[in-house]
């Protein structure tokens, strides 16, 4: 604990007198390559465009590789590739109908993993949130549920994946997940984070066509659904996508976003925007020399089905990595998270301090998050921070629906973030600061201090038993 201590302490002495000489030429050339050489956007049009929605190892997807390796050959950046297998799944077309009192086909999207139904005819329920005591005065048996995604309060959040076993109990054929959000939007997802088929067939439906059930049986009059899934699950094999700037070490700061999304709509913020950035930010980078340490960009793969890719990758070089940066749906600065490594504060804090042109009103938090490509890292001590973002109402209102798309893209943001960025790792990568990893037991105590170890059992991602 004292060697820590002191290494903690030598990383904000270096640091702050490091920055003493802040908004130096190279932060100002960043900046203005930044601005004024930004290719991410175009590059991101294309993917939208040319390639559409991208889940991982669907051809769409591998097509969307093969533009950015393109692109990347334009700009001279060696991008290299690195499979791994996991468990895939694949969308066809799916059907949910309401058929009595009248008919009506529902706008819906079938979350990850279902399998082949047969054609489901039958009777809808209501069971609110889909607890086990709200079956309490329920007959489920072969029929089919719906429950609403809002949330209770003063309960414990019920995971989708937690009320599709519960449905599947209890007897259902099928369960239907009224959205919570207005104005015809869906909430596509996977039904579990294990890669498993679902126990029954689990949809998303808009919060429009839900309330028509929920009314049609407030007023007792029977409802008939017909519902039929043709998606199946299939071993798959995707990609993570590796640019690497070489730095004096070998030792590496990773900075990474995922390159799938999901397959209903262009992924364009979700998370395109990550792509676009990552992109600016290796351009940028690859300018320079003599770093210290080495950059690795990873556009991961697979994170939308359950972080196969940043899985796999923590998983191979963990031992190589000292630092992982995640962008996830960045959007506009506003200042950085360290998420509970508590040490990077002083690091992160003076950046937001010299660049008082930008609106990084946040500053620093330190609040570890999960469901992300970090979580694999942070799992194993290794220092993370992702950045605080502002979006336009329109970038995160389609959240997993179907109108994430290109039009919603703000190309400014995206120069922002590759511009903030950049100085960030620049800086990071030109030290020699060794940065300390928590132990087992330390990471054990940031999850549990944060609430996090609770999720993460409920997900069945508990690593530490």
């Amino acid at each position: 604990m004292r060697i820590k201590l002191i290494l903690i302490l030598s990383i904000a002495i270096f640091f702050d007198a490091f920055f003493v000489l802040a908004q130096r030429p190279e932060w100002k050339d960043i900046l203005t390559f930044s601005y004024f050489h930004n290719r991410g956007y175009e590059v991101l049009e294309r993917i939208c465009d040319e390639a559409g929605g991208r889940i991982a190892g669907s051809a769409p997807n591998e097509k969307a590789i093969q533009i950015l390796i393109e692109e990347a050959k334009k700009d001279k950046l060696s991008l290299k590739l690195e499979d791994f297998d996991f468990p895939g799944w694949v969308r066809k077309a799916d059907s949910v109908q309401l058929i009595f009192p009248f008919e009506k086909i529902f706008r819906c999207v079938a979350l990850g993993f279902n399998n082949p139904s047969e054609l489901i005819e039958a009777p809808v329920v209501f069971a609110q949130y889909g607890y086990e005591e709200d079956y309490v005065n329920i007959d489920a048996k072969n029929k089919i549920v719906i429950v609403t995604q809002e949330r209770p309060k003063n309960k414990e959040e019920l995971l989708r994946y937690e009320a599709i076993e519960i449905a599947a109990r209890k007897g259902a054929k099928a369960i239907l997940f009224i959205n919570d959000k207005q104005g015809g939007l869906v909430l596509a997802g996977v039904g579990n984070f294990q890669g498993e088929p679902n126990p029954i067939p689990a949809f998303s439906i808009t919060y429009e066509d839900g309330q028509i059930l929920k009314r049609l049986l407030k007023r007792k009059i029977t409802s008939i659904v017909q519902v039929k899934s043709n998606s199946y699950c299939k071993p798959s094999k995707s990609s993570n996508v590796i640019f690497t700037i070489p730095g004096k070490s070998q030792r590496k700061i990773v900075v990474g976003g995922h390159f799938d999304s999901w397959d209903i709509s262009q992924g364009a913020v979700d998370n395109g925007v990550g792509i676009a950035v990552l992109y600016e930010i290796a351009r940028n980078l690859s300018r320079f020399k003599d770093f210290y340490y080495t950059i690795e960009i990873v556009w991961f793969n697979g994170e939308e089905l359950g972080l196969w890719g940043s899985k796999r990758y923590a998983k191979k070089h963990k031992d190589e990595v000292e630092l992982m940066i995640n962008l996830d749906m960045p959007g506009d600065p506003t200042g950085f998270n360290t998420m509970g490594f508590t040490f990077l504060d002083s690091i992160t804090n003076s950046i937001v301090e010299n660049l008082e042109g930008f609106n990084l009103k946040d500053g620093v938090i330190s609040r570890p998050w999960t469901n992300s490509d970090h979580m694999y890292f942070m799992f194993e001590g290794i220092p993370s921070i992702t950045p605080l973002g502002w979006m336009d109402e329109s970038m995160y209102h389609h959240y997993h629906d179907f109108g994430d798309t290109f039009d919603k893209v703000n190309k400014k943001y995206i120069s922002n973030s590759a511009g903030i960025l950049s100085i960030l790792i620049y800086e990071l990568a030109k030290s020699s600061i060794d940065f300390p990893r928590l132990q087992r037991q330390e990471v054990i105590e940031l999850l549990k201090k944060n609430g996090l170890d609770k999720r993460l059992k409920k997900q069945k991602e508990w690593k530490f038993d």
